[in-house]
């Protein structure tokens, strides 16, 4: 393959891209990395992975050429601090991959206000929670311009700026959500099976960094099941404060059928086969395994934060308006969220 997916900028300096963007410039750069026996930091200096942050616009060249972030491993008590490579202007230019590791409101403006000098041949990855952000980003980008979605089930804590600590083991999915066909129906057969070639090489790169990564035809199921599964967890720990476990119990049974009622008929309407009883098996096992978790929309509340709700719940609210099917266990639950963080 001509390209080498070899510079990558990851966007986001919360816990998902401080995660990514460890271990893709960990893996980058061996066997070069090197320890500063005065700090004890580890630098890795041919890392050809940068981070691209909000606010390091508010720092100066010294902060900029010495930043260090710290990171834990996975059942790990002792953390090591690391040499953090920002990225700059010329570094977006050059970039094969973008990887956006934000929330899922953030994603429109961060290609509007940073990615400006986006060139049409770099790839493009959404890695959040909800769906959306694709009808969003779409006008703002090259129609020659390949775009991919990324999930991922590790966990993974900020403890503060710039600190992380990953605190459970997961795996990834990654697919073409578009090809960037332009031409004759010839010419977008090939771009279709060149972008299918290069997303399963960027998935072979990102599973040596953190594995395990999977490439999948059909991304958007999988999108969709997460989707479910967000709708349930996400407001209904938001909404009583509880840990994901708790979900489970026998209060939240009928709510529980009927969000994913409703998911199951916007899914069809989509051109998407979801079955009601084997999402309601699949909650009631991620609620499980996570059940000492504190969700992400939860979480963004108690810190009083926006949530990702508008592109959760809220997205099957709008779908159900668009296809005339009524939504009322998620719109209920998008405006109950709403109103909860507007509290806040």
């Amino acid at each position: 393959m001509i390209n080498k997916l070899a510079n990558i900028v990851v966007v986001g300096q919360g816990a998902m891209g401080l995660l990514w963007y460890h271990h893709l410039s960990q893996a980058s750069s061996k066997p070069n990395t090197k320890i500063k026996p005065e700090t004890n930091l580890i630098v890795s200096p041919m890392t050809n992975v940068r981070l691209l942050t909000s606010d390091q616009v508010l720092l100066s060249n010294d902060e900029l050429t010495s930043a260090s972030y710290q990171f834990t491993p996975y059942q790990q008590r002792l953390s090591q601090r690391y040499a953090l490579h920002y990225c700059q202007a010329n570094d977006i230019e050059a970039a094969d991959v973008i990887l956006l590791c934000l929330k899922a409101y953030q994603i429109s403006a961060a290609i509007k206000k940073s990615l400006t000098k986006l060139s049409a041949k770099t790839i493009i990855v959404l890695a959040h929670n909800g769906m959306g952000t694709f009808e969003d980003i779409v006008p703002l980008l090259s129609s020659k311009q390949m775009i991919l979605a990324l999930l991922t089930t590790h966990g993974c804590l900020r403890s503060g700026p710039l600190a992380i600590t990953h605190t459970g083991s997961g795996q990834s999915d990654i697919g073409l959500l578009s090809a960037g066909g332009v031409g004759s129906q010839q010419a977008q057969q090939s771009t279709r099976e060149l972008a299918k070639q290069l997303t399963m090489q960027l998935a072979q790169k990102l599973d040596l960094a953190l594995p395990t990564v999977t490439f999948h035809r059909d991304i958007l199921k999988k999108q969709w099941l997460k989707l479910a599964i967000n709708c349930v967890i996400n407001p209904i720990t938001a909404l009583n404060n509880i840990d994901n476990g708790v979900v489970n119990s026998e209060q939240f049974t009928e709510k529980i059928h009927a969000l994913l009622a409703e998911i199951t008929q916007i899914s069809k309407a989509q051109g998407i086969d979801l079955v009601l009883e084997d999402l309601k098996t699949v909650v009631s096992s991620v609620a499980k395994a996570t059940e000492k978790n504190c969700s992400s929309m939860r979480c963004d509340v108690l810190a009083g934060k926006p949530t990702e709700i508008d592109y959760i719940n809220g997205y099957i609210h709008r779908l159900g308006q668009k296809y005339g099917i009524a939504t009322p266990e998620n719109t209920q639950m998008w405006q109950q969220v709403l109103t909860l963080s507007a509290k806040g």
